[in-house]
């Protein structure tokens, strides 16, 4: 609902362009642009651990498998082509 589908870089890669205007698009912003979101999951983070550290720690944790799990596979797939030449 925030973002339209522009076209794809890879398998698991994809391009979005944000969508509709106000909050709608502020939102789609948001989402579309990793950097951007990045940001706001850092603040939202240490923000989080000031008001309620032990959720938070369980939120950062499932966050550091879902990075630790996606680091594999590109050493995995790097791994696989080089094995094919």
């Amino acid at each position: 609902p925030f973002t339209r589908r522009t076209g794809t870089i890879s398998a698991s890669e994809v391009m979005d362009e944000p969508r509709g205007h106000g909050l709608r698009l502020a939102t789609g912003e948001l989402l579309a642009c990793p950097f951007c979101l990045a940001a706001w999951v850092g603040t939202s983070l240490a923000c989080g651990y000031a008001v309620a550290p032990r959720a938070t720690r369980l939120a950062a944790c499932g966050l550091s498998a879902v990075t630790i799990s996606d680091w594999l596979q590109y050493a995995w797939s790097i791994t696989q082509e080089r094995a094919e030449g």
